[in-house]
């Protein structure tokens, strides 16, 4: 198919009423245009399928139930579909919002814990909205949520692309049916239940992709990702992420519980609703505020080196005003920095911030990382070392001293899995101790530092262990 087949040209009308503009942004499944009301003069945004897949009926019947998901919202932050057109092509068209997505506004930085609250708070009380009414999204992630401004210029973050949503309604016979898309969802952002292929999924699936996005716009990082797509899965399935308060220093903790019990493996172990994340997110700045409950089995500590920042990239399928990054960006991104002020009349002035680091695709293109150890909270408990380092989950310096004092110096330093000096310590000591006949008053002294060097030596690598730090076969105190 020529690229230019299922392009509408500006200056096309549909159904009389409508103006092409121009092309906003196109993807695998359909392309967006910006259009003008004929008689109203208003601007709207018009999706529509690529010519290939609109003559699939089945295709086409459930772009047709998108849109009459989505219509059927009146919500501030939800994106809502106004009308359906049919000539020359069938189209729905919706509220036109100028902004970045979500992803091009953190541009790989975390925001700034006030900016973020503002930013995601909004997107839970839209999808509270969508589940009270029978919707589960199904496809969350950061190019589906776009921050637009209200007209006091203040952040209105608005949630859109219910393409493959998840639509339970009354059938004939008075039984509840479900109506899906063509697709699974974007896989960064998909749930352990999603992942296994389970038959029925709830709203407790988009509460665990909230988790994944508000990870992300905390940290500018991705949660899951890894160096293929077995690999992603694997990890969500295992609930194995960088920690946000250790990608981020000085995280709020709520904050930070709030995104562990969202990320939860085991769907009962989430909040069961958006009401009680919201609740739980709101007070995060209080420094009273109780921290959610820590999930039994999913947080998972990966070490990383450098974890990757999320890089925009073209939609590999749909394409509404949120999934394609092209689609309603301002001319001028807002360069949020790394903490970017929070978006309040009249705004204070900041100073210029710094170029962000080129970012790192996140798929398909592997990415260079340093051999990683791990250690997984988990009924089965986890732990995989690299080739020439230690680390083990902890470590005694009151039982590495004692073996010390007691044995010749060299024992402390086998506890802590330090093989090499281990045997050093224990040769030089053993040769030491039998010369000292010959060498005197000397030689003691010379043995009595060893003797000690060593000793400090296992104290301070076992203290290093206990706080769960990697520790090299030669790494000294």
């Amino acid at each position: 198919m020529r690229d230019d087949m299922n392009l509408l040209q500006p200056g096309t009308q549909l159904d009389g009423r409508y103006e092409v503009v121009r092309l906003l942004g196109q993807g695998g499944m359909a392309a967006v245009y910006e259009v003008r009301h004929l008689g109203l003069h208003s601007t709207h945004a018009l999706k529509v399928l690529n010519e290939d897949l609109a003559r699939n009926d089945d295709i086409r019947g459930r772009f047709l139930a998108e849109g009459r998901i989505q219509a059927r919202f009146r919500h501030p932050h939800i994106v809502q579909v106004t009308e359906i057109v049919t000539t020359p092509v069938a189209g729905l068209v919706m509220d036109y919002i100028e902004g970045p997505t979500l992803g091009e506004f953190c541009r790989g930085q975390g925001l700034e814990p006030r900016l973020l609250l503002e930013v995601f708070l909004p997107v839970l009380d839209a999808m509270e909205e969508a589940h009270k009414r029978g919707v589960v999204h199904r496809d969350l992630k950061p190019d589906n949520i776009i921050i637009g401004k209200d007209s006091r210029g203040r952040l209105q973050p608005m949630v859109t692309d219910f393409g493959i949503a998840k639509l339970v309604e009354e059938g004939p016979d008075g039984k509840a049916r479900t109506q899906a898309g063509a697709r699974m969802g974007t896989l960064l952002y998909m749930s352990p239940e999603q992942i296994r292929g389970a038959g029925e999924v709830d709203s407790r699936t988009d509460i665990f992709a909230l988790g994944a996005i508000l990870y992300e716009a905390a940290t500018g990082r991705v949660a899951f990702h890894a160096s293929s797509d077995y690999d992603t899965m694997k990890r969500i399935v295992e609930g194995t992420y960088e920690p946000p308060e250790r990608v981020v220093g000085g995280l709020p903790p709520v904050i930070a519980g709030c995104i562990r019990k969202a990320l939860a493996v085991d769907p009962a172990e989430r909040f069961q609703d958006c009401v009680a994340f919201r609740e739980a997110l709101e007070n995060a700045l209080d420094a009273n505020a109780q921290v959610p409950q820590k999930p039994s089995r999913s947080y998972a500590v990966t070490q990383v080196e450098n974890p990757p920042v999320r890089a925009p990239s073209a939609p590999a399928t749909g394409g509404t005003p949120a999934s394609n990054p092209a689609a309603f960006a301002p001319t001028h991104v807002p360069n949020t920095g790394r903490f970017p002020a929070m978006a309040t009349p009249p705004p204070a002035p900041a100073p210029p911030a710094p170029a962000p680091p080129a970012p790192v695709p996140v798929s398909p293109a592997p990415v260079q990382r340093a051999p990683v150890n791990t250690v997984r909270v988990s009924p089965q408990q986890v732990a995989q070392a690299t080739p020439g380092a230690v680390s083990r989950p902890s470590g005694s310096p009151i039982l590495a001293g004692f073996l010390s004092l007691l044995c010749l110096s060299g024992f402390g330093q086998l506890y802590n899995g330090q093989m090499g000096k281990g045997v050093l310590g224990l040769v030089g000591s053993i040769v030491l101790f039998s010369s000292l006949d010959s060498t005197g008053p000397g030689g003691a002294c010379f043995w009595l530092i060893w003797y000690t060097a060593f000793i400090v030596d296992a104290c301070m690598i076992a203290a290093k262990r206990q706080r769960g730090k990697q520790v090299g076969p030669w790494e000294f105190f």
